[in-house]
């Protein structure tokens, strides 16, 4: 048996105790004994009514008889066991020579045994002691669940943010009070990792912890991460801190006498500290609460790392919008400062063809022709740029109307007809179900337009651009107007495919011929603003297929439509 003072332990208060064994005379000595003690006593004979009163009572201890009858002491000890409920703390009472049965009841939960003859201040001594270290564990366990719960928290509150100040803040404060610290310091070295921190917490607000130098923490830091430990130190600690000489300077400072210290870190180096001081005689760490420090930190490194991670990316792009809206500020600037002399040189050129200054001589005509066609194509530039730079501050449709997708592509075909009767090009229009969407009637004539001009464009002579429209009906239920624009042009290669749509991009087979690289750009952004999409389908030598894919809002009847070259008018 274990000697103790019971003087020295704490007060168990009114508590009972449960009684069972076969011998009267044992349980009337064992019953007057506690009693004396100030325990409330239950007494029984047999293990029956052991294990009965054991779930009914609930008693605060249990003193069996290893020879209970009915069922033996240890067979009742097994079975409350067995089923799960960790019960009250068991005193074996033993008779004779019992160091093997000891040994076994041991290994199955008792907290101590008494041995026949006993006396009454022998039974209550070693009662009270059971009594109190069972206080104990439960006072701990409480305490534990409470710390468990408490550094829970803490680690919940640090992955609901990405602001890694805000998580240092959380960090701090809450294994200050959840530990009841008298200071916390929280230390990062300058690594690309983690933002540079430098913080003290207390519970009146007034930390005054003095770190030891960078290279000293920096050291040790490294030495706890590579140990995967947190170490604990005080002026009564009986731990070894030769190897951390930092660490002994700081835990003999005055009024301190325990110092916890955890490293934050990731991979293969450590990036910080986290310090955390108690004050008073019995201020101790505990593993488990070495362990639970040790598990928020590593919380708390993971969500600097990721916090940092994630205000650099928010950095980066708000930086980059800033430029990007100084970019379309630029652009639009630029663009209404050269469309007003454009259109001022264009306007006298037409006057000097015209005649309105003299005879012009036939070889200056052409020579002020092709001063119209390009500066015509600088127009056409400047208004693909002020629609680009439009489009990037607003994806939305400014205007919507029901837009009649028959009748839009047959004007888009009738106005095109002579450019394709100059090339020879067939045209043919399909458009016998005039289906409706909502939309920038305008804006989507601009986009059919850029189509079946670029079809016809790069359709050589007796070819054809075939326009059609029809209505499919998506796996969500939902309707949308398909309207193809197919040629038997020259085709894309398909290694351009992929990079048709991006602005100022050319086919590596078209850049022969004319063109800035900006319509399908504008087409699709156009397409995407009124919730459809732009796709395309190609082969070298064998033509290209173009579909304008948009939200239907509904069908109306309509005759076909088509239209050749020879006919230069849709009536």
């Amino acid at each position: 048996m274990v000697e103790s003072d019971t003087a020295a332990l704490p007060a168990v208060g009114r508590k009972t105790a449960l009684i069972a064994d076969g011998d009267p005379q044992v349980r009337e000595l064992a019953a007057a004994a506690l009693t004396d003690a100030g325990l409330t006593v239950h007494a029984v004979a047999d293990g029956p009514a052991a294990l009965e009163a054991l779930y009914s009572q609930a008693p605060d201890v249990a003193l069996l008889d290893a020879d209970l009858p009915g069922i033996p002491g240890l067979e009742v000890l097994r079975r409350i066991r067995d089923e799960g409920d960790t019960g009250c703390p068991v005193i074996l009472l033993a008779g004779g020579p019992a160091g093997d049965l000891v040994e076994g009841a041991f290994d199955l939960g008792i907290n101590d045994y008494v041995l026949k003859p006993f006396t009454d201040e022998q039974l209550a001594h070693r009662t009270l002691v059971t009594l109190a270290r069972s206080a104990r564990k439960q006072h701990e366990r409480r305490t534990m669940g409470a710390l468990r719960a408490s550094t829970r928290r803490i680690s919940a509150a640090i992955r609901e943010t990405n602001d890694p100040y805000l998580m240092v803040e959380l960090a701090v404060s809450g294994l200050g009070r959840a530990f009841g610290a008298c200071s916390v310091w929280l230390y990062t070295f300058d690594d690309e990792r983690a933002p540079l921190v430098d913080t003290t917490w207390a519970p009146d607000g007034a930390a005054d912890f003095q770190h030891p130098p960078e290279d000293k923490s920096r050291e040790l830091a490294q030495a706890l991460w590579n140990k995967g430990t947190v170490l604990t130190g005080g002026r009564d600690a009986e731990e070894d801190h030769d190897g951390h000489p930092s660490l002994s300077e700081w835990a003999t400072v005055p009024k301190v006498h325990a110092v916890a210290v955890a490293p934050l870190g990731h991979g293969g180096g450590a990036f910080g500290l986290v310090w955390m001081v108690k004050e008073g005689a019995a201020a101790v760490w505990s593993q488990a609460e070495t362990s639970l420090l040790q598990h928020v930190a590593g919380n708390l490194a993971h969500g600097l790392i990721q916090g940092h991670l994630i205000t650099a990316q928010q950095q980066v792009v708000e930086r980059l919008q800033e430029l990007d809206t100084a970019k379309n500020n630029f652009v639009a600037t630029v663009n209404h400062e050269l469309r007003t002399p454009i259109t001022s040189i264009a306007g006298y050129l037409d006057l000097v063809l015209e005649g309105a200054g003299g005879e012009v001589p036939e070889g200056a005509v052409r020579m002020l022709e092709v001063v119209v066609r390009n500066a015509s194509r600088l127009r056409e530039l400047i208004e693909d740029l002020l629609m680009l730079s439009r489009m990037d501050f607003d994806d939305a449709v400014s205007r919507s109307e029901p837009v009649r997708i028959g009748q839009l592509l047959d004007a888009v075909a009738t106005a095109l007809v002579p450019v394709a009767t100059a090339k020879d090009v067939s045209l043919v229009c399909n458009n016998g179900m005039d289906l409706v969407v909502d939309g920038d009637a305008k804006k989507l004539e601009q986009v059919l337009t850029n189509v079946v001009s670029n079809a016809v464009k790069f359709t050589p002579a007796n070819g054809q651009v075939h326009m059609d429209i029809e209505q499919e009906t998506h796996e969500d239920g939902s309707d949308w107007a398909v309207i193809r624009v197919s040629d038997t042009g020259i085709g894309i290669p398909a290694e351009d495919l992929p990079n048709l749509f991006h602005r100022f991009f050319r086919a590596s087979n078209a850049l022969t011929i004319q063109g800035t690289g900006l319509g399908l750009a504008i087409a699709k952004g156009v397409v995407q603003q009124h919730g459809g999409d732009l796709t395309v389908e190609s082969a070298v030598g064998k033509g290209t297929t173009f579909s304008v894919q948009l939200p239907l809002t509904r069908v109306s009847d309509a005759s076909p439509r088509s239209l050749h070259p020879e006919k230069r008018s849709a009536g």
